[in-house]
């Protein structure tokens, strides 16, 4: 491996089974404002660079075939083909560049879709959500500098969104209010995954994960104490990845994850669609087809 050249991975999603979107910086430079996102099209390797900013989240808007990577900075590059395939040849030369001022609100940090619009959360308990074009801010009223940090966000509808963060902190929006829910722990969450109107899962440090909605939440015993980072739902089952791997949880019982990989890989953020199920560790990709974990090697990291 040629050290100066390889990449360590901030996140990363599933386009389709085919194409892969991997954003990443250079070993080498690990504290520069910049990513160098790979994409895999069907084994083809291909490479767009983001100049002043560190992507941190990435999620694609199918309505449109659109591709959005956060900076963490306040930094977007978007790039959809809309009707069309999302093939290299189809988004080639089309990137766009959008900016989220923050002020000093601190850094954004997940970008999800929910019911085909965008939603973006934050430091400082900051929220925005794309409307016409433009982000408009949707924060909870009050947020200031300093506010909790909201690491995560999900929901299915507009109308029931749940973002989790810093010291247990759980907020749910209606569509039109934010209110604060009553929390059973203290503890750092960093993702919350919506399976069903009822069934909302938050997961943090420690081995923490919780399960319930805005009426009530319970702590799950995951007998485990390592951080998680974070979670997927693939196959009816939730994924949840940690520094030195995989959990598995079917809704009763806890398996951690023997990919049959050598040296054993390290997990850090996840994503499943399209019959697949991806984990994107810090130097690791793997994939699972629901029979086969395979290692998937980065040119640059040959």
């Amino acid at each position: 491996m040629n050290h100066e050249d390889s990449l360590f991975f901030t996140c990363g999603l599933i386009v389709n089974a085919g194409t892969l979107v991997i954003p990443a910086q250079y070993n080498s430079l690990p504290d520069e404002q910049m990513s160098r996102v790979a994409f895999c099209f069907d084994g083809n390797w291909v490479y767009n660079d983001v100049d002043n900013d560190v992507i941190g989240a990435v999620c694609f808007r199918h309505s449109d075939n659109s591709l959005w990577m956060l900076g963490r900075n306040g930094n977007l590059r978007h790039v959809k083909s809309g009707s069309a395939d999302f093939t290299l040849d189809n988004i080639r030369g089309k990137f766009e560049n959008h900016r989220i001022d923050t002020g000093r609100l601190g850094e954004l940090l997940c970008i999800r879709e929910i019911e085909n619009e965008l939603y973006i959360s934050g430091q400082s308990s900051q929220v925005y959500r794309y409307l016409n074009g433009t982000w408009a801010n949707i924060s909870p009223p009050g947020t200031k500098v300093g506010s909790p940090t909201l690491e995560s966000l999900d929901g299915l509808v507009h109308a029931d969104i749940y973002a989790v963060g810093e010291k247990g902190i759980i907020l749910h929006y209606d569509g039109s209010r934010w209110s604060t829910l009553d929390s059973p722990t203290n503890r750092p969450l960093s993702c919350v995954r919506c399976k069903s109107e009822n069934e909302v899962y938050a997961c943090g440090n420690d081995g923490l994960l919780l399960v319930g909605n805005r009426h009530g939440w319970q702590v799950i015993d995951t007998e485990r104490t390592m951080n998680f980072w974070d979670m997927a739902l693939y196959n009816g089952h939730l994924y949840l990845s940690h520094v030195h791997g995989l959990v598995r949880y079917d809704g009763q019982d806890f398996v951690d994850i023997d990919t049959g990989i050598v040296p054993a890989p390290g997990a850090h953020k996840l994503d499943a669609r399209d019959g697949l199920l991806c984990s994107f560790g810090v130097d690791d990709i793997l994939t699972f087809d629901g029979n086969r974990w395979e290692r998937l090697i980065c040119p640059h990291n040959t």
